[in-house]
């Protein structure tokens, strides 16, 4: 049989295009030697004969292949057909075919979610972090657009195109920003160093706008934003956010790394560890119902009317015969409880343990200033308080500690207390002198080139003057020797008159 012409490398049906990216065009397509549904990401064709954007490419195979986990799509093939007629090849990535649409497709379609969606997609997209940072590997890139969701709500994390792994080279240059500006940590937005914690920051910035239904930064460029994710601290989510869930967000997305947590596995288990008290979404499957317990203002239903109550009624003398028995065995335990601890005084009905109001939460500054930061966050969280964030930079305290409480004092069950933490300062270069003022060093050099033409005028007048002494002086000189020689003239002339006359 002679290979198709119309399949990918002789194997890969490509039937409808699915998606595109900055560097590639993703089509659902179909592996005909093993006959199922396949995803195949393609190079675009101005990249594929860039040596930086083909080793990039081959470097997500590379990290992706590396990954086996529910939460991350799977790499099952890497590819790249020699050169065409056009002179550039053809590389290609296939992938597992993941059913459903990105998280930016349904926020852009629901506007927002709520906590307990929050929760569930922070927390598998977590799990699959978790094994990336596992095996060394940053994803670099993580946003909505690279998280997928099944109709069933499994996400699923895609595109390793900018991951960086321990073990391999970088295929960026130092100090090269990349990634997405929206969704930058503060250290990627400085050209710093990429960490597991920089994952899980970008995480935190898709969790807050799930939860917000925006991001928390917008400007009119990516540089203005890259700068806001540095310095400037997100508005503060919706009022109806549950505090555990807004204390989840406000530390993944803390300014210092080592005041978030420190990889994906550590907000996993955060999420889980909220998921139980979260109520339950239309979209996720419920749970097993508990009934509530009867309280003392609930009444049972009234059973209707039945030939059951007189079968009840026959069987009053049997109950009253066991109750007699019961009773008789409480009185012999509380005997036994007066022998053992020696009380023979009852306890007086006045004293019996009521409910009573919540009592009011008292907070000293003394006793959280100095402390780490997330230690604080939590033990205020877990008083029922709800805590908001705020970075201060300092240098005269140890970065993460807590520098400020506010307010303090006795505050109600779910009053916010804003928790500042020092955070090292951004260094900022030396102020560098501000240049003389042209304007200066214009009207400078036109005084001195006035002067220097004053002083040429000067001298050109003055050796003007003295030739035209010299020439006075020569013309008096030769008039004086012209009327000499006239008054000769004149003189001989008299004389040859005179002589003449004579004769």
């Amino acid at each position: 049989m002679r290979p198709r012409t119309d399949l990918l490398a002789n194997r890969y049906e490509l039937s409808s295009p699915i998606a595109g990216g900055g560097m590639g065009q993703v089509w659902r397509g179909r592996d005909t030697l093993l006959d199922r549904p396949v995803a195949v990401k393609v190079l675009r064709d101005q990249f594929a004969g860039n040596a930086t954007f083909l080793a990039r490419f081959r470097a997500e195979a590379q990290h992706a292949a590396l990954l086996t986990h529910p939460h991350i799509a799977a790499v099952f093939d890497y590819g790249e057909v020699p050169a065409g007629p056009d002179g550039s090849p053809l590389a290609y990535l296939v992938m597992e075919l993941v059913e459903g649409e990105s998280l930016a497709d349904l926020l852009a379609r629901e506007g927002r979610l709520d906590a307990a969606r929050t929760v569930d997609v922070l927390g598998q997209a977590a799990d699959g972090l978790a094994a990336a940072h596992a095996a060394g590997v940053v994803h670099r890139d993580i946003k909505p657009a690279n998280l997928l969701v099944t109709p069933q709500g499994v996400v699923k994390i895609t595109d390793f195109g900018i991951a960086r792994s321990a073990a391999s080279v970088a295929v960026t240059g130092t100090g090269q920003v990349i990634g997405t500006a929206h969704y930058f940590s503060p250290e990627q937005a400085a050209g710093g160093q990429s960490t597991p914690a920089s994952d899980v920051y970008a995480l935190g910035t898709v969790g807050y706008e799930c939860l917000a239904g925006r991001r928390p930064f917008e400007a009119e460029n990516p540089v203005q934003i890259a700068v806001m994710h540095i310095h400037d601290v997100p508005p503060p989510l919706p009022p109806g956010v549950p505090a555990g869930v807004r204390a989840l967000v406000e530390r993944a997305m803390a300014k210092d790394p080592h005041v978030r947590f420190p990889d994906g596995a550590a907000l996993r288990d955060a999420a889980e560890q909220l998921a139980p008290g979260m109520p339950t979404s239309p979209t996720r499957r419920a749970t097993t119902a508990v009934l509530p317990v009867l309280g003392p203002g609930t009444a049972p239903m009234a059973a209707p009317p039945t030939a059951a109550r007189a079968r009840r009624r026959r069987a009053i003398p049997v109950l009253a015969g066991l109750a007699a028995i019961l009773l008789a065995v409480a009185v012999a335990v509380a005997v036994l409880a007066v022998v053992l601890t020696g009380r023979s005084d009852p306890v007086p009905p006045g004293d019996a343990p009521v409910a009573t109001t919540p009592a009011g939460i008292e907070v000293a500054a003394e006793d959280h200033l100095g402390r780490p930061v997330q230690e604080v966050q939590a033990e205020l969280v877990g008083r029922g308080l709800r805590v908001e964030l705020a970075a201060v930079e300092t240098a005269d305290v140890p970065a993460g500690q807590v520098t400020a409480l506010d307010p303090v004092g006795t505050l109600a069950p779910g009053d916010l207390v804003l928790l500042s933490y020092a955070v090292p300062p951004v260094p900022v270069p030396a102020p560098v002198p501000p240049p003389a003022d042209s304007r200066d060093d214009e009207r400078e050099d036109r005084r001195e080139a006035e002067e220097e033409a004053r002083k040429e005028a000067r001298e050109e007048a003055k050796k003007a003057e003295k030739e035209a002494r010299k020439e006075a002086e020569e013309a008096r000189k030769e008039a004086k020797e012209e009327a000499e020689d006239e008054r000769k003239d004149a003189e001989e002339r008299r004389k040859e008159r005179e002589g003449e006359g004579e004769d």
